[in-house]
């Protein structure tokens, strides 16, 4: 029988926490690290849903990608919430005591992870073939089509792929490009200059996870149009992968993927997967 202890030495045996950036929040963030392991639940997001169908299907542990904590704010814009009374917080808390939750958190050594991390499966992700590296930095790659692709047509190939219908087109949608980089998660909001370090290596679009407007207008002005995601579409393919990665490694224990993030409350009933979004792992489907 595992600990979470000995989950979390098989995991960073796979992405160690120093790969990662430093001063970033990983490991235990809530519950026993010795406590017994009934199954692991892989999410993006750890909300009063996840929790809830973790509970039901008898995980007890949660490998989390996002903190499960909205963060305080003081503001002079509006009066607020004190630190005990942020509703999420209280009631993620309040279901993860009730189901004694194990919680650890791995964020960017999963996003850097070469092959099986969330910026290299988000492009695995993409139903298209024969893509080419022709540069990359830590945290994305840019990509070469075999051949032109009108801006719409790549923007079909992300929903597909994703399973997110309605991505955004900021630019001409018959706009063709050859190359393009994919920045994950907070990258289209938080890192201000990123668009214009893949434009440096080749990039001639963007698609994104977050958007921050002035981002975007940054990335127009330098001709590149964009593919606005989610946050999470674009990160799940990684957490996907991270189940099927940790159920190789641990066959005696169900190890599965939970839906989590916005798509996650679309229609959805407490405990039911959208569809496709079954177990993974040997002996788990």
């Amino acid at each position: 029988m595992y600990t979470a202890s000995d989950i979390a030495k098989v995991f960073e045996q796979i992405a160690p926490p120093d790969s990662g950036v430093p001063g970033d929040e990983l490991g235990f963030l809530f519950g026993d690290p010795d406590q017994q392991v009934t199954g692991i639940g892989c999410v993006w997001g750890v909300d009063t849903r996840s929790i809830q169908v973790c509970a039901g299907q008898g995980l007890n542990m949660i490998l989390c990608h996002e903190s499960p904590w909205l963060p305080e704010q003081t503001s002079p814009w509006y009066d607020g919430p004190g630190p005990q009374e942020i509703f999420g917080n209280c009631a993620r808390r309040q279901l993860l005591e009730a189901s004694r939750m194990v919680v650890y958190r791995s964020h960017s050594n999963w996003d850097v992870l070469v092959g099986d991390g969330v910026a290299d499966q988000a492009v695995a992700a993409l139903p298209i073939k024969d893509l080419r590296t022709v540069g990359r930095q830590k945290f994305f790659r840019v990509l070469e089509l075999p051949e032109p692709m009108a801006l719409r047509t790549l923007t079909s190939r992300v929903e597909h792929g994703l399973g997110m219908p309605g991505c955004r087109i900021w630019g001409n949608p018959w706009q063709e490009i050859r190359r393009f980089a994919f920045l994950i998660g907070g990258f289209g909001a938080n890192q201000w200059h990123m668009p214009q370090a893949a434009k440096q290596v080749g990039a001639e679009a963007l698609i994104i996870g977050e958007m921050t407007e002035q981002l975007v207008i940054a990335a127009l002005e330098q001709g590149m149009p964009v593919i606005q995601t989610l946050h999470s579409a674009s990160e799940v393919p990684g957490i996907k992968r991270q189940a099927e990665v940790l159920a190789a490694r641990l066959q005696e224990i169900p190890v599965r993927y939970v839906p989590s993030g916005l798509l996650a409350f679309q229609g959805k009933r407490p405990g039911q997967s959208p569809p496709g979004h079954g177990s993974r792992g040997p002996g788990h489907g």
